[in-house]
């Protein structure tokens, strides 16, 4: 009588439960043993990609070193440029001159550094610099530690604005 009852309030329950066991073996083999035929590449190939990703950027780094020392470069030569002439100006005051020769003092100082650190940087082996950090962090952990917050710090200050 259960049975018939059952029958009534829903006639193709029997068909129903077989087609929802089925579509619950469809979802079962496609997510344990179809997996790989769902994916488009196999494990060499997702290695190969980070190996070529590695690759590009490491060629792109190699170059980083030569377009600092040459914006460092230009811009040396920009402030030699447009320094402000110390005897060029007469404004009547020996203030004026003495700010003047002072400001140009400090532009052709700033330029010869600029110039200077491009010529260190073309110059510079990159793994005897990797080996120089790497044996100051051993050395001094807590310096290090210090001077890596501060560039942090002010990098950030800097980009905030």
């Amino acid at each position: 009588m259960e049975r018939s009852e059952s029958a009534g309030i829903n006639p193709n329950a029997d068909t129903d439960q077989t087609s929802f066991q089925n579509l619950g073996a469809d979802r079962a083999s496609a997510t344990t043993g179809d997996s790989s035929a769902s994916f488009s590449e196999p494990e060499g190939g997702i290695k190969n990609r980070v190996k070529s990703v590695a690759s590009s950027v490491k060629d792109r780094a190699s170059g980083l070193p030569s377009i600092i020392a040459d914006g460092l470069e230009a811009g040396a030569n920009a402030l030699r440029q447009n320094r402000a002439p110390a005897a060029g100006t007469s404004s009547g005051s020996s203030v004026a001159l003495t700010s003047d020769s002072s400001i140009a003092a400090v532009t052709d100082t700033l330029a010869s550094g600029m110039q200077s650190s491009a010529d260190w940087i073309r110059d510079a082996d990159v793994d005897k610099i990797k080996a120089g950090v790497e044996k100051q962090v051993k050395e001094h952990p807590a310096r290090s530690l210090l001077v890596a917050l501060g560039a942090g710090y002010l990098i950030g200050k800097v980009l905030r604005r």
